[in-house]
C-alpha cells in the first residue's frame, strides 16, 4: 500500500499520540500517581511514532508473517531507539529514559527487555492495530485530512520547540551548576594554601566555612544514590517546591557569606603583618570575585524558569545525567518529597 504524505504523517501523529497513553499509564501506574508522561508537554511521544513509521516502512512487505514482523520490527526499532538516546543526551546531557539497571543493555540506551516489547509492538500493529486505523485514514476526505494535519503540525511543532528550550534550559543549568561546583572547589584550595601559612587564629572559623563549602558541593551524591534512577521519586507541589528553592538559595548564600568573611579576615590579617604575601593576597582577591560572582548568579535565575524545569522533569521521573551526575542530583535535591524536610532542616541547623 502507497500512502501519501499526509497520510504517512497522520499515522505518525495517531502512533505518537498511543504511544503517550500507554506510556503514561504505564508510569503512573508505576509512580502511584498521573504522570503527563514524555518529552513533550502535549500527548505526544514522537519516539513511539517514528518507532511505528519505521516499522511499518519496513514490516508492510512482509506484514502476514509474524515471525519476520516481529525480528525486523525489533531490529529497526532498536536502532531507532538507540540513535534517539544517543542523539538526545548529546545534545541535551540529560538521558530521559535508562535501561542501566536491565540486563544486557547498550551504555543504559536499549536493552533485551526493550527490544522484545518493540518485537511484540511491531506484530500487534502490523497485524492487528494498523488496518482498521488504515481503513479510516485511507476513508478520510483528502481536503480534510490535510486541514487537520496542519493544524497538528503546527501544534505539535510549537509544542516540540517549547520542549527542546526547557531541555536546553536544563541543559545550561547542569552546567553553571558544573562550574559553580568547580570554582568552590578553587575557593576551598586558595583558602587551604593562606591557611598553612595564616590559619593560627581564625582557621576555626574558615573550618565551618570550609566544612559547609563541602557539605554544599557533595550534598546532591548521597542523595542520588538514595533516590536516584532506580528509586521511586516523589515529587513535590510547586508551591514547596519554590519554598525548597528558596531555601536552598539561603543556605548556599550563607555559605558564601561565611566563606566572604574568613577570606576577608585573612587578608586583613596579612596586611597588617610584617610579611606580606603578594600572591596569597591575589589568590583570596581572586576567590572573593569568584564568592561575588556566585551570589549573584544563585538569583539569576527567575523562579518560572526553574518551574518550567520541574515540569519537564516530572514528565520524565527516570530521567538522569551521567555527564553532570553531581549537578543533576543537586538539582532533584530540590524536586523531592522524601526526607526533604528533614534535609533542609540539617542545612540549617548546620548554618547556625
Amino acid at each position: 500500500m502507497i500512502y501519501s504524505f499526509a497520510q504517512w504523517l497522520f499515522f505518525f501523529y495517531i502512533y505518537c499520540f498511543i504511544g503517550w497513553i500507554w506510556e503514561t499509564c504505564y508510569v503512573s501506574v508505576l509512580q502511584g500517581k498521573w504522570v503527563n508522561r514524555g518529552f513533550m508537554r502535549g500527548p505526544f511521544l514522537p519516539i513511539y511514532g517514528s518507532g511505528a513509521i519505521i516499522v511499518l516502512i519496513f514490516t508492510l512487505p512482509v506484514r502476514t508473517d509474524a515471525v519476520a514482523v516481529f525480528f525486523i520490527g525489533m531490529i529497526s526499532a532498536t536502532i531507532l531507539e538507540y540513535c534517539t538516546g544517543v542523539v538526545m543526551e548529546k545534545l541535551f546531557h540529560v538521558r530521559y529514559w535508562d535501561y542501566s539497571n536491565q540486563p544486557l543493555n547498550l551504555k543504559g540506551h536499549i536493552c533485551v527487555t526493550s527490544s522484545l516489547a518493540w518485537g511484540v509492538f511491531s506484530v500487534v500493529l502490523t497485524l492487528y492495530g494498523h488496518t482498521p486505523l488504515e481503513h479510516f485514514v485511507l476513508g478520510m476526505n483528502r481536503n480534510a485530512l490535510e486541514f487537520l494535519v496542519f493544524i497538528l503540525t503546527v501544534i505539535i511543532s510549537i509544542d516540540m520547540f517549547e520542549s527542546v528550550r526547557e531541555a536546553m534550559n536544563l541543559k545550561e543549568m547542569l552546567l553553571s551548576l558544573e562550574e559553580n561546583n568547580a570554582e568552590f572547589r578553587r575557593i576551598q584550595k586558595h583558602i587551604e594554601v593562606v591557611q598553612a601559612f595564616y590559619g593560627t587564629e581564625i582557621k576555626e572559623k574558615s573550618e565551618v566555612g570550609l566544612k559547609k563549602l563541602s557539605t554544599a558541593i557533595e550534598n546532591g551524591k548521597e542523595f542520588y544514590n538514595k533516590y536516584g534512577v532506580h528509586k521511586k521519586r516523589k515529587s513535590v507541589t510547586k508551591e514547596v517546591f519554590i519554598s525548597n528553592l528558596e531555601r536552598a538559595r539561603a543556605v548556599k548564600e550563607e555559605t558564601l557569606k561565611r566563606l566572604n568573611d574568613t577570606m576577608e579576615a585573612y587578608a586583613e590579617k596579612i596586611k597588617s603583618g610584617e610579611e606580606k604575601n603578594d600572591s596569597v593576597l591575589q589568590a583570596i582577591s581572586e576567590s572573593r570575585n569568584i564568592v561575588s560572582k556566585q551570589k549573584h548568579n544563585i538569583f539569576n535565575m527567575k523562579n518560572k524558569e526553574y518551574v518550567r524545569l520541574r515540569a519537564l522533569l516530572k514528565r520524565n521521573p527516570h530521567a538522569i545525567s551521567k555527564m553532570h551526575e553531581q549537578a543533576f542530583s543537586e538539582l532533584m535535591d530540590i524536586t523531592q518529597e522524601e526526607a526533604q524536610e528533614e534535609h533542609e532542616r540539617e542545612k540549617i541547623e548546620k548554618i547556625g
